[in-house]
């Protein structure tokens, strides 16, 4: 495998992302190339790079080339016929990543409609290209064969996204029943490794899916867990990435949708790398909740693996940061700093109020009692010969039942 990656002048590569998506993807990068200057229009690299690139699939038996920049067809074309190996870019190592890790129907339908309208922006070049028998496998296409090739394409897409519209009002409903909970969601987001499905599972107590790998989660994951006590759902979202392709930001809308809507977000981040890098990634992360508009919503950035630099060094990088953002500095993997990040969090989150008020003993108020206990922080909850008496942070859909419930005068918000 060899990564190749065309700069303007003064432009720093992306190199060393792209050898870790080759690996993800099963690849061993043996080879890389860099080249500053202007799109070549038949190559995309110079004509002297393409020769030494030539002489590298040779010599070290390439079997496969990956550009990080986006190729028109006809350069595709060109540069296969001239090094005799497949030529993709990093949008289509980025899919086939996807494929690799689509458990539900869902996501896989997702990645097959980015598959498609990916193919689709280069179908017509392709026909032109099959007329003159110049696009690898057209070859004894006829014109007719060729046209229909566009038209089956867009079909294909309409069918998924038929499938796609049933999947989201499945979601939708399932929405609508947490929010008849009333309790607050919290999404977790960051660029893809910083340990989101660690913190996860150690916030909530689940063991969903964690990997070295990129891209290990594609479909969101939600659970109740406690922050401080207070019942919130959370949910565990794909990972971001440099430059993510447009077409899978569309493609997997619906699931960073997600995002938008939550109450709040943390922003995970690896505290570990380099402070440049660090800065980069957070900033693409930031980006990318602007553009599917989650800008507005209340972010934590929660600096993680401090375990891997320590305390002190960590804290040090946190303020050379200088984000303007409030942030909890954490191992989700060893567990540290959990309990600032609750603390943090249980006092950004709203809709809770606090109450007070007794209940009287009745079959409504037994059956109440235990959504008290599940979806309420209970700070004190004692019985006597008449009343049940509560001292609860609640949702306020719960509070307002608890308030209809209460014996006369006993019902306060205390804050």
């Amino acid at each position: 495998m060899a990564i190749v990656h065309r700069v303007q002048q003064g432009e720093a590569d992306n190199l060393v992302e792209l050898r870790e998506l080759c690996k993800t993807a099963g690849y061993e990068v043996v080879y890389q190339l860099k080249q500053e200057r202007p799109p070549h229009p038949r190559y995309n690299i110079g004509p002297g790079k393409l020769e030494e690139l030539k002489k590298a699939v040779r010599e070290l038996g390439i079997e496969k080339v990956i550009f990080e920049n986006d190729l028109k067809p006809v350069q595709e074309y060109n540069l296969a016929k001239a090094l005799k190996v497949p030529i993709i870019t990093r949008t289509q190592l980025i899919l086939e990543i996807f494929s690799l890790h689509a458990s539900s129907i869902e996501a896989k339908l997702q990645i097959k409609l980015a598959e498609l309208k990916y193919e689709l922006s280069r179908a017509k070049e392709k026909v032109r290209l099959a007329k003159r028998g110049e696009q690898p496998g057209f070859h004894g296409l006829g014109a007719y064969e060729a046209d229909v090739y566009y038209d089956e394409i867009h079909r294909r897409m309409v069918s998924i996204t038929k499938k796609l519209e049933h999947i989201k009002k499945h979601m939708d409903l399932i929405r609508v029943s947490r929010k008849e909970y009333g309790l607050p969601l919290i999404s977790l987001a960051g660029y893809t490794n910083a340990g989101k499905s660690t913190l996860f599972n150690a916030l909530t107590r689940e063991e969903v899916k964690v990997s070295p790998q990129l891209f290990t989660t594609l479909t969101p994951t939600t659970r109740i867990a406690r922050m401080n006590r207070k019942p919130v759902f959370i949910s565990d979202t794909v990972g971001f990435i440099k430059n993510l392709p447009t077409l899978l930001i569309e493609a997997f809308y619906a699931t960073l949708r997600e995002i938008a809507l939550s109450d709040l977000i943390l922003l995970v981040a690896d505290i570990s790398e380099p402070l440049d890098k660090l800065r980069e990634r957070i900033e693409t992360s930031l980006q990318i909740l602007y553009n599917i508009g989650a800008h507005n919503v209340p972010t934590i950035l929660v600096l993680n693996k401090i375990d891997l630099t320590g305390v002190e060094e960590a804290k040090k990088r946190a303020e050379e940061l200088d984000l303007g953002l409030p942030y909890v500095l954490i191992s989700a993997k060893m567990g540290w700093g959990l309990r600032s990040l609750q603390e943090t969090v249980s006092g950004m989150l709203k809709g809770f109020i606090r109450i007070e008020g007794k209940l009287p003993y009745n079959g409504e108020t037994m059956s109440m009692l235990n959504e008290i206990y599940q979806c309420s922080k209970v700070n004190e909850v004692t019985f006597d010969e008449r009343f049940i008496k509560l001292d609860v942070e609640a949702p306020i859909r719960l509070a307002e039942k608890i308030r209809r419930c209460a014996a006369d005068g006993s019902f306060k918000i205390l804050s």
